[in-house]
């Protein structure tokens, strides 16, 4: 008898914990919106990022611009080899 009190007990007070740590609807939203701005703050980091870059491509001189795309394919084409090589293996 003594057993079945306290397994009733016990499974009582774990049901009880388990429906009040329930999150409320205010909490669960909330979460939600801070995930969401979290998102759209990466975002505008990235465009920020990727409009400096465009900034700085274009006050480049031509000569410079000419290297640049240069060194951009050839490094293109050197991961492409590396790549490749990590596949075989």
């Amino acid at each position: 008898m003594k057993g079945i009190k306290y397994i009733v007990t016990v499974v009582f007070v774990f049901i009880t914990l388990l429906s009040f740590s329930q999150e409320t609807k205010k909490v669960a939203a909330r979460r939600k919106a801070l995930e969401k701005q979290e998102v759209e703050k990466k975002k505008a980091a990235d465009k920020s990022i990727e409009e400096g870059r465009e900034r700085h491509k274009n006050i480049q001189t031509k000569e410079v611009k000419k290297r640049m795309k240069k060194n951009d394919k050839r490094n293109k084409k050197r991961h492409k080899k590396k790549a490749k090589a990590r596949r075989k293996r």
